[in-house]
């Protein structure tokens, strides 16, 4: 599969490290608590940034125009 462009993929990577972790602290506040879902929200946006570097770094997302 070829690799979208360099603007694609930097908005997929803003999406990725956005809208997971808003999204687990909103459904763990109103699931829960305040505290859990600042806990769920903290969890799941280490995750995402963890794959993030990975996506940037292992699968060499260099600029290519």
């Amino acid at each position: 599969m070829k690799k979208p462009r360099y603007p694609y993929r930097i908005a997929i990577l803003m999406f990725l490290l956005t809208v997971p972790p808003i999204g687990a602290t909103q459904l763990g506040w109103y699931l829960y608590d305040m505290q859990t879902g600042f806990d769920y929200g903290m969890i799941v946006g280490v995750a995402c940034v963890i794959y993030a570097a990975w996506l940037m770094y292992e699968k060499k997302m260099e600029r290519r125009g």
